[in-house]
């Protein structure tokens, strides 16, 4: 997961900044942060980033403008978290979906209790925190449309892209379980969400692709995918 920090005083993200140090090292995630001092320079990067922590008043562009950008470019994948001194503005930053709404100056624990809320918002779904080229990745288990086994490694197809990781798809097969995964092949785990058809050799996915069934797995999967319809 990638966040973006932009606050006009450079005090103010040098604390954020810390805090997300910290909260790494306690929640034993390697998460990428970088700061920016005005809007302007991040609007162009938007797409660079899954989270935003932002101060609301800001000289030139104003945090509501930007936001307003983030969801006209984005619709509702991106997280703003607003950070300011001023919290009876706090009405406007519902007209942008804000996911969070702090009060400076920052306490540690509503940041984390933020960002923990934010890894794992939904029931319905799992963060999955996956590191891929040095980078980590947060992957939202509703994103998954099949994991794919490559000798140890496995293959992510998402709706992002596949993601490639260096976990085995039994590691992947424990961490989503009762999430509406079932491993319809040795080399494969299937999102049951994800499905528009099946037969007794393969199940096709929503994006076109086709993977195998065991046939030694058919009728339990038939009733896993009955059970989760």
């Amino acid at each position: 997961m990638r966040i973006a920090v932009c606050d006009d005083e450079k005090t103010m993200r040098e604390t954020v900044v810390a805090l997300l140090d910290e909260y790494c090292i306690e929640r034993k995630l390697d998460l990428d942060y970088v700061s920016f001092s005005d809007y302007e320079t991040l609007a162009p990067q938007i797409d660079a980033f899954d989270c935003f922590i932002l101060d609301y008043q800001m000289p030139g562009m104003d945090g509501l403008t930007f936001a307003k950008t983030v969801r006209d470019a984005c619709g509702a994948d991106k997280t703003i978290i607003f950070v300011t001194a001023y919290p009876e503005i706090v009405y406007d930053s519902f007209k942008v979906r804000t996911y969070r709404f702090l009060v400076k100056p920052i306490v540690k624990e509503q940041l984390f209790e933020a960002l923990d809320s934010y890894l794992c918002a939904d029931e319905a779904f799992k963060s999955l925190s996956v590191k891929t080229e040095g980078v980590t990745e947060i992957i939202r288990s509703d994103s998954i449309f099949f994991i794919e086994a490559v000798g140890r490694d496995c293959v992510i197809s998402t709706d992002r892209g596949d993601v490639y990781c260096h976990k085995s798809i039994s590691w992947f097969e424990k961490e989503l379980a009762g999430f509406g995964f079932f491993r319809t092949h040795r080399s494969y785990l299937v999102n049951l969400k994800r499905i528009t058809r099946f037969d007794y050799t393969g199940v096709e996915l929503t994006n076109g692709r086709i993977v195998d069934l065991s046939s030694r797995k058919y009728k339990a999967f038939c009733q896993s995918y009955l059970e989760m319809k």
